[in-house]
Protein backbone atom coordinates (compact mmCIF):
# COMPACT_ATOMS: atom_id res chain seq x y z
CA UNK A 1 0.00 0.00 0.00
CA UNK A 2 2.68 2.53 0.96
CA UNK A 3 2.38 5.83 2.51
CA UNK A 4 -1.70 7.52 1.89
CA UNK A 5 -2.00 8.97 -0.95
CA UNK A 6 -3.87 11.91 -0.16
CA UNK A 7 -3.73 13.27 3.64
CA UNK A 8 -7.18 13.30 5.82
CA UNK A 9 -7.64 16.74 5.65
CA UNK A 10 -11.74 15.76 4.69
CA UNK A 11 -12.56 13.87 7.07
CA UNK A 12 -10.43 15.94 10.04
CA UNK A 13 -12.36 18.94 8.92
CA UNK A 14 -15.38 16.89 9.13
CA UNK A 15 -14.53 15.42 12.54
CA UNK A 16 -15.10 19.32 13.90
CA UNK A 17 -11.08 19.54 14.39
CA UNK A 18 -10.13 23.19 14.60
CA UNK A 19 -7.05 23.51 11.53
CA UNK A 20 -4.38 26.24 10.73
CA UNK A 21 -2.63 26.98 7.82
CA UNK A 22 -1.46 29.34 5.90
CA UNK A 23 -0.44 30.76 1.91
CA UNK A 24 2.36 29.68 0.02
CA UNK A 25 3.11 32.66 -2.77
CA UNK A 26 6.63 32.61 -3.32
CA UNK A 27 7.98 30.30 -6.14
CA UNK A 28 10.45 28.57 -4.61
CA UNK A 29 9.75 25.46 -3.33
CA UNK A 30 11.83 25.76 -0.58
CA UNK A 31 9.82 28.06 0.76
CA UNK A 32 6.93 25.26 0.89
CA UNK A 33 9.24 22.71 2.12
CA UNK A 34 10.41 25.39 5.18
CA UNK A 35 7.15 25.92 6.40
CA UNK A 36 5.43 22.16 5.91
CA UNK A 37 8.06 21.80 8.62
CA UNK A 38 6.62 24.15 11.17
CA UNK A 39 3.16 22.11 12.51
CA UNK A 40 0.44 23.57 10.02
CA UNK A 41 -2.28 21.46 9.26
CA UNK A 42 -2.54 22.46 5.76
CA UNK A 43 -0.62 25.20 3.00
CA UNK A 44 -2.76 26.98 0.42
CA UNK A 45 -0.73 26.98 -2.46
CA UNK A 46 -2.67 30.46 -4.45
CA UNK A 47 -2.60 30.30 -8.08
CA UNK A 48 -5.25 33.17 -8.57
CA UNK A 49 -3.34 36.20 -6.26
CA UNK A 50 0.03 34.40 -6.41
CA UNK A 51 2.05 33.64 -9.62
CA UNK A 52 1.23 29.45 -8.95
CA UNK A 53 0.83 27.87 -11.97
CA UNK A 54 0.58 23.98 -12.51
CA UNK A 55 4.60 23.64 -12.46
CA UNK A 56 4.81 25.07 -9.60
CA UNK A 57 2.24 23.46 -7.43
CA UNK A 58 3.74 20.35 -8.73
CA UNK A 59 7.55 21.73 -7.34
CA UNK A 60 5.79 22.26 -4.22
CA UNK A 61 3.77 19.02 -3.76
CA UNK A 62 7.42 17.43 -4.07
CA UNK A 63 8.90 19.57 -1.74
CA UNK A 64 6.27 19.39 1.13
CA UNK A 65 6.09 15.12 0.60
CA UNK A 66 7.82 13.90 3.25
CA UNK A 67 6.07 16.20 5.93
CA UNK A 68 2.47 14.92 4.93
CA UNK A 69 1.02 18.32 5.36
CA UNK A 70 -2.22 18.84 3.22
CA UNK A 71 -1.46 21.03 0.01
CA UNK A 72 -4.62 22.50 -1.24
CA UNK A 73 -4.63 24.77 -4.44
CA UNK A 74 -6.26 28.13 -4.99
CA UNK A 75 -6.93 27.61 -8.30
CA UNK A 76 -7.05 30.70 -10.59
CA UNK A 77 -10.87 30.46 -11.53
CA UNK A 78 -13.55 28.13 -11.35
CA UNK A 79 -12.44 26.13 -14.32
CA UNK A 80 -12.19 22.38 -14.72
CA UNK A 81 -9.01 22.40 -16.55
CA UNK A 82 -7.37 24.33 -13.27
CA UNK A 83 -9.33 21.84 -11.15
CA UNK A 84 -8.24 18.66 -12.77
CA UNK A 85 -4.38 19.78 -13.31
CA UNK A 86 -4.86 20.52 -9.50
CA UNK A 87 -5.72 17.20 -8.26
CA UNK A 88 -3.94 15.49 -10.95
CA UNK A 89 -0.36 17.16 -10.14
CA UNK A 90 -1.71 15.66 -6.04
CA UNK A 91 -2.93 18.61 -3.85
CA UNK A 92 -5.66 17.27 -1.22
CA UNK A 93 -7.93 19.28 -2.72
CA UNK A 94 -9.06 23.45 -4.21
CA UNK A 95 -10.10 26.50 -3.09
CA UNK A 96 -12.04 27.99 -5.60
CA UNK A 97 -12.17 31.77 -5.32
CA UNK A 98 -14.88 33.93 -5.89
CA UNK A 99 -18.19 31.45 -5.91
CA UNK A 100 -21.26 33.69 -6.31
CA UNK A 101 -24.14 31.06 -6.55
CA UNK A 102 -25.11 27.88 -6.22
CA UNK A 103 -24.38 26.81 -9.81
CA UNK A 104 -20.83 27.72 -9.60
CA UNK A 105 -20.59 25.60 -5.91
CA UNK A 106 -22.07 22.77 -8.47
CA UNK A 107 -19.57 23.21 -10.78
CA UNK A 108 -16.26 23.21 -8.22
CA UNK A 109 -17.80 20.40 -6.50
CA UNK A 110 -18.80 17.95 -9.64
CA UNK A 111 -14.82 18.88 -11.05
CA UNK A 112 -13.75 17.47 -7.65
CA UNK A 113 -15.34 14.02 -8.07
CA UNK A 114 -14.78 11.59 -10.65
CA UNK A 115 -18.41 10.05 -12.12
CA UNK A 116 -20.79 9.07 -11.64
CA UNK A 117 -20.63 11.49 -8.61
CA UNK A 118 -18.80 14.17 -10.67
CA UNK A 119 -17.48 15.01 -14.47
CA UNK A 120 -13.85 14.94 -13.45
CA UNK A 121 -11.71 12.83 -16.12
CA UNK A 122 -9.78 10.09 -15.25
CA UNK A 123 -6.00 10.61 -15.42
CA UNK A 124 -4.80 11.04 -12.32
CA UNK A 125 -0.71 10.63 -13.26
CA UNK A 126 1.17 12.18 -10.18
CA UNK A 127 -1.47 11.85 -7.85
CA UNK A 128 -1.79 8.32 -8.32
CA UNK A 129 2.46 8.16 -7.95
CA UNK A 130 2.91 8.14 -11.94
CA UNK A 131 -0.13 5.25 -12.10
CA UNK A 132 1.90 3.27 -10.32
CA UNK A 133 -1.37 3.17 -7.84
CA UNK A 134 -4.21 4.52 -9.94
CA UNK A 135 -6.83 1.73 -8.69
CA UNK A 136 -6.26 2.97 -5.16
CA UNK A 137 -6.10 6.33 -5.97
CA UNK A 138 -9.54 6.20 -8.15
CA UNK A 139 -10.87 3.81 -5.35
CA UNK A 140 -10.53 6.48 -2.85
CA UNK A 141 -10.38 10.11 -4.16
CA UNK A 142 -14.21 11.00 -4.37
CA UNK A 143 -13.78 10.51 -0.64
CA UNK A 144 -10.35 12.42 0.41
CA UNK A 145 -10.35 15.16 -2.29
CA UNK A 146 -11.25 18.72 -0.31
CA UNK A 147 -13.44 20.91 -2.10
CA UNK A 148 -13.64 24.63 -0.60
CA UNK A 149 -15.08 27.50 -2.32
CA UNK A 150 -14.44 31.00 -1.03
CA UNK A 151 -17.50 33.45 -0.10
CA UNK A 152 -16.05 36.84 -0.66
CA UNK A 153 -18.88 38.64 -3.16
CA UNK A 154 -22.36 40.22 -2.82
CA UNK A 155 -23.73 37.95 -4.80
CA UNK A 156 -22.98 34.65 -2.75
CA UNK A 157 -23.93 36.96 0.88
CA UNK A 158 -27.49 36.38 -1.59
CA UNK A 159 -27.45 32.96 -2.75
CA UNK A 160 -25.66 31.82 0.86
CA UNK A 161 -28.23 29.08 2.40
CA UNK A 162 -28.42 27.70 -1.37
CA UNK A 163 -24.81 27.69 -1.89
CA UNK A 164 -23.82 25.95 1.62
CA UNK A 165 -26.90 23.06 0.75
CA UNK A 166 -25.08 22.00 -2.27
CA UNK A 167 -24.32 18.52 -1.73
CA UNK A 168 -20.34 17.47 -1.53
CA UNK A 169 -19.06 20.77 -0.71
CA UNK A 170 -16.53 20.51 1.84
CA UNK A 171 -15.51 23.53 3.28
CA UNK A 172 -16.07 27.54 2.95
CA UNK A 173 -13.36 30.09 3.46
CA UNK A 174 -14.30 33.67 3.84
CA UNK A 175 -12.26 35.65 2.05
CA UNK A 176 -12.60 39.27 4.51
CA UNK A 177 -10.79 41.60 1.96
CA UNK A 178 -12.92 41.23 -0.85
CA UNK A 179 -15.94 40.71 1.04
CA UNK A 180 -15.45 43.96 3.21
CA UNK A 181 -14.76 45.59 -0.68
CA UNK A 182 -17.93 44.28 -1.64
CA UNK A 183 -20.04 45.62 0.66
CA UNK A 184 -18.56 49.11 0.22
CA UNK A 185 -15.74 48.71 3.13
CA UNK A 186 -12.71 48.39 0.80
CA UNK A 187 -10.26 47.91 3.88
CA UNK A 188 -12.19 48.07 6.54
CA UNK A 189 -12.03 44.54 7.67
CA UNK A 190 -13.30 45.17 11.23
CA UNK A 191 -16.35 47.09 9.88
CA UNK A 192 -19.40 46.25 11.86
CA UNK A 193 -21.09 45.05 8.51
CA UNK A 194 -18.76 43.19 7.37
CA UNK A 195 -18.45 41.73 11.27
CA UNK A 196 -22.42 40.90 10.64
CA UNK A 197 -21.59 38.98 7.16
CA UNK A 198 -18.90 36.92 8.20
CA UNK A 199 -21.04 35.86 11.23
CA UNK A 200 -23.93 35.22 8.80
CA UNK A 201 -21.74 32.86 6.92
CA UNK A 202 -20.62 31.30 10.35
CA UNK A 203 -24.03 30.47 11.12
CA UNK A 204 -25.12 29.50 8.00
CA UNK A 205 -22.07 26.83 8.15
CA UNK A 206 -23.27 26.24 11.83
CA UNK A 207 -26.91 24.93 10.55
CA UNK A 208 -26.11 22.74 7.08
CA UNK A 209 -22.48 21.49 8.83
CA UNK A 210 -20.51 22.96 6.50
CA UNK A 211 -17.12 23.96 7.77
CA UNK A 212 -16.39 27.73 7.85
CA UNK A 213 -12.92 28.96 7.72
CA UNK A 214 -11.12 32.37 7.30
CA UNK A 215 -8.07 33.95 6.93
CA UNK A 216 -6.60 36.07 9.73
CA UNK A 217 -3.70 38.36 9.70
CA UNK A 218 -0.29 37.17 11.57
CA UNK A 219 -0.93 37.40 14.58
CA UNK A 220 -1.44 34.48 17.10
CA UNK A 221 -4.14 36.60 19.15
CA UNK A 222 -6.64 37.44 15.86
CA UNK A 223 -6.46 33.35 15.27
CA UNK A 224 -7.20 32.43 18.63
CA UNK A 225 -10.42 34.70 18.70
CA UNK A 226 -11.67 33.29 15.52
CA UNK A 227 -11.35 30.02 17.22
CA UNK A 228 -13.01 30.81 20.04
CA UNK A 229 -15.96 32.86 17.57
CA UNK A 230 -16.37 28.84 15.86
CA UNK A 231 -14.91 28.79 12.61
CA UNK A 232 -13.10 25.37 12.07
CA UNK A 233 -10.57 26.38 10.10
CA UNK A 234 -7.95 29.86 9.65
CA UNK A 235 -5.13 30.45 7.28
CA UNK A 236 -2.93 32.84 9.41
CA UNK A 237 -0.62 35.43 7.34
CA UNK A 238 1.24 34.19 4.75
CA UNK A 239 4.86 32.99 3.55
CA UNK A 240 5.88 36.91 2.15
CA UNK A 241 3.95 38.01 5.59
CA UNK A 242 6.06 35.85 8.30
CA UNK A 243 9.48 36.41 6.32
CA UNK A 244 8.64 40.52 6.13
CA UNK A 245 7.42 40.83 9.72
CA UNK A 246 10.54 38.83 11.09
CA UNK A 247 13.09 40.77 8.86
CA UNK A 248 11.19 44.18 9.38
CA UNK A 249 11.61 43.54 13.34
CA UNK A 250 15.05 42.67 13.34
CA UNK A 251 16.04 45.79 11.86
CA UNK A 252 14.02 47.66 14.10
CA UNK A 253 15.64 46.03 17.08
CA UNK A 254 18.87 46.42 15.70
CA UNK A 255 18.33 50.00 15.41
CA UNK A 256 16.75 50.80 18.21
CA UNK A 257 19.40 49.17 20.33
Amino acid sequence: MGTPLLPDLRRRLAAGEFLLGTWVTLLDPAVAELLSGSGFDFLVVDGEHGPHATADLQATLIATKASGVAVLARVGANEPVRIMHALDAGATGVVVPQARSVGDVERAVAWCRYPPAGLRGIAPRRAAEWGRRSAEYLAIANEAVVCCVQVETAEAMADLDAMLAVPGLDAVLIGPNDLAAALGHTGQLDHPDVEAAIARVLEGGRHTGVPVGIWAPNAPAAAIARREQGFAFVTIGADYVFLAAAADAAIRAVRAG
